[in-house]
């Protein structure tokens, strides 16, 4: 009698599983956030709950007067109202974010190849990131006025030196011998630098974009407390000034979506452009 071969069954490899568990991840995100929705609104409206300070939804709102006024702000009865508000954020957002990502990398990478010039400058860079940034947003005020340029320029200025120490630590963290391995192949110090140390300088670069988007987000904001007309910004202290928690709820909750929404941006991004990193090989 001859052995039956029996087939093992086939596994599914890591990438057919990958869907299912992202699918997993996102039911397990909006399960909770349905239950810190659902305790916030059953807490402000139970009346025990509200003789608190920190419940009571005069101060904090309540999810469903959120979501009402979003719903007006879009499409309801203040149809509209939303988007010139979001289009001048988003906009002094992204701009202020590109300019600085640009010139901060092209800064680092430069600087890190030239020690001497980077001692020269070192003790300048360390007193202007020790800067206060909220307390330069007036002084940027006084200088560029109350419109778009003030609100990239403050952009810019908090995120320049993250995106800058980044791309200097990429361009100098490179082994030598692996500098030493291409200059055996034959390769040139351009082809050096386009395929060895602006690679690994963007890995880190990328490795910052992350808390830049956030910290752009934050100077434009912040650049709209002062005198803005427009703007997230603009409505918060509008909120403030009325004492309306539920507008201002509305808005915290659009920048928190902006948020979300520009750093899963950066992500595919930074996954296209790093694609041969090994984070990204395993999946």
């Amino acid at each position: 009698m001859t052995d039956a071969v029996v087939a093992a069954p086939a596994q599914p490899s890591p990438r057919a599983r990958l869907p299912w568990r992202r699918i997993g991840i996102i039911a397990a995100q909006l399960a909770l956030l349905g239950i810190i929705l659902a305790i916030w609104q059953i807490c402000t409206g139970i009346a025990w709950f509200r003789t608190n300070t920190f419940l009571d939804p005069f101060f904090i709102s309540r999810p469903s007067l959120v979501i009402q006024k979003l719903y007006d702000w879009t499409v309801g009865a203040q149809r509209g109202f939303l988007w010139p508000h979001l289009v001048s954020t988003v906009g002094a957002t992204l701009l202020g974010l590109v300019v600085a990502v640009i010139t901060g990398f092209f800064a680092g990478l430069g600087l890190s190849q030239n020690r001497a010039l980077a001692a020269v400058f070192n003790p300048f860079i360390v007193a202007l990131n020790s800067l206060p940034r909220i307390a330069m947003v007036p002084l940027i005020t006084m200088i560029f006025g109350l419109g778009l340029v003030s609100k990239v320029v403050t952009a810019w200025f908090i995120v320049f030196f993250l995106i800058f120490f980044n791309a200097f630590k990429g361009g100098v963290n490179i082994e030598q011998h692996l500098i030493n391995f291409c200059r055996t192949l034959g390769g040139s110090n351009r082809q050096i630098m386009f395929t060895v140390r602006i690679p690994n300088s963007l890995a880190w670069t990328f490795a910052a974009l992350p808390n830049a988007v956030s910290f752009s987000l934050i100077g434009v904001v912040i650049s709209e407390f002062v005198g803005s007309t427009t703007g997230m910004g603009y409505l918060i202290v509008t909120s403030l000034g009325t004492m309306n928690a539920t507008d201002m709820f509305a808005t915290i909750t659009v920048l928190g979506v902006i948020g979300l929404v520009l750093v899963s941006v950066i992500g595919v991004v930074e996954r296209r452009l790093l694609h041969w990193s090994p984070e990204f090989r395993r999946t």
